[in-house]
């Protein structure tokens, strides 16, 4: 990584992080529901969108973030595994939850893109 790639991972970084830092005031005393991440990443949506492009500093900082992505996952996974045990007694219900949770939202998504997607000319 060059300097200038580390500075635009930085500044994306700090980007995000005020996009979360925004979510999280959001959350406190607008929308107590909704999780703080998601009303950040809302916040960067519709900015992205008033811009009608991503700036080219944030694509290739963010580029630069997501190459590291894996070193994100390592606590978890050692989470995981340091309480295996108890996992795997109740395997089962994280299997169904697992794959109700990807089934569900595949389904609706595809029929939401096929809803969208059909020719509307025959309609009326």
């Amino acid at each position: 990584m060059n300097p200038r790639e580390g500075w635009q991972a930085a500044l994306a970084a700090l980007v995000l992080f005020a996009y979360f830092v925004l979510g999280q005031v959001m959350h406190v005393h607008v929308m107590p529901t909704v999780p703080p991440a998601v009303l950040g990443m809302l916040l960067l949506l519709g900015t992205l969108f008033l811009l009608g492009r991503v700036p080219s500093w944030l694509e290739r900082g963010i580029q630069m973030l997501l190459r590291h992505f894996t070193l994100f996952l390592l606590p978890p996974t050692v989470g995981i595994l340091a309480i295996w045990p108890e996992v795997r007694s109740h395997a089962a219900g994280f299997l169904l939850t697992l794959v109700l949770a990807t089934l569900i939202p595949l389904y609706f998504g595809a029929w939401c893109f096929q809803y969208l997607t059909q020719d509307r000319r025959n309609l009326g």
